[in-house]
């Protein structure tokens, strides 16, 4: 019995990063493609301290997971420098989601209870894909707005190239 449970939980433990790493290629790409479009390179910083917060975060060492809790400030304080101190009431503010997320998988109390590890787990996962729904959304805006400018405009006379 516990061969199959083990069996299982690798292959639930692989299937969670296997999801986990498309969902953060996805939005590096799309942060990237929306930097080179000439967009706000808000989001490819947010998904670089995202990924090196998880690599922080998943590491067995007490001392790396403290250091993950600096990629949320980090983060906090790129939205107060760029919108203020009302930077919550602005949409890119659903990328401290995932980042508080990977900051209290660094809490020693979340692997005492299993429980609230999956929650957890479940929450990154769906802030993730809010992550990049916005991001996509962004993407979208920033393409109706350059088909609304005159003579046919695109992102290659206007943008960043």
């Amino acid at each position: 019995m516990s061969k199959v449970s083990d069996v299982s939980h690798k292959l639930y433990a692989a299937l969670y990063f296997l999801i986990v790493a498309m969902i953060g290629i996805y939005c590096a790409l799309n942060a990237t493609y929306n930097v080179i479009i000439g967009g706000t390179p808000f989001y490819f910083f947010a998904v670089l301290v995202l990924a090196l917060q998880s690599i922080f975060a998943l590491r067995n060492s007490e001392r790396s997971r403290n250091l993950a809790g600096l990629g949320l400030l980090v983060l906090v304080v790129g939205l107060v420098y760029t919108y203020g101190f009302m930077f919550l009431t602005h949409l890119k503010a659903v990328v401290l989601i995932p980042s508080i997320c990977l900051t209290v998988f660094g809490l020693p109390s979340i692997y005492q209870h299993p429980h609230r590890l999956y929650i957890l787990k479940i929450v990154f996962i769906v802030a993730l894909i809010a992550l990049a729904a916005v991001q996509y959304y962004e993407l979208d805006m920033l393409k109706g707005y350059y088909d609304s400018l005159p003579n046919a405009g695109s992102w290659q006379q206007y943008g960043a190239l």
